[in-house]
């Protein structure tokens, strides 16, 4: 019981470190990227910057299932990983959908 707990434990934090290091990238990407919008308007470098940052910050969700994914495997938590893979298909649908779309 206590290994269990363990694990869940050691997935939180991981979680927990993988959500923040992508707010932050994603932050600190648009924050430069309106930056240089607003210093240089005709310079390209703020719109490619705030696309990256919109990019990553709407990845940190789907990096945040595989990784979920990926502990529930390592720990034998078939239910969470069964769930868990429905949740990142329907995402990845959802995504190519939208990316078909466009």
């Amino acid at each position: 019981m206590t290994s269990e707990f363990e694990a869940f434990a050691r997935l939180e934090r991981l979680l927990g470190r993988l959500l923040l290091v992508g707010l932050t990238t994603a932050s600190v990407t648009l924050a430069l990227g309106l930056s240089l919008l607003i210093a240089a308007p005709a310079n390209g470098a703020g719109g490619m910057l705030l696309t990256a940052g919109l990019m990553v910050l709407m990845a940190t969700p789907m990096l945040r299932i595989v990784a979920s994914l990926v502990e529930y495997v390592r720990m034998g938590e078939w239910f969470f990983v069964l769930t868990t893979s429905v949740v990142f298909v329907e995402l990845a649908v959802g995504v190519l959908i939208a990316l078909k779309r466009s």
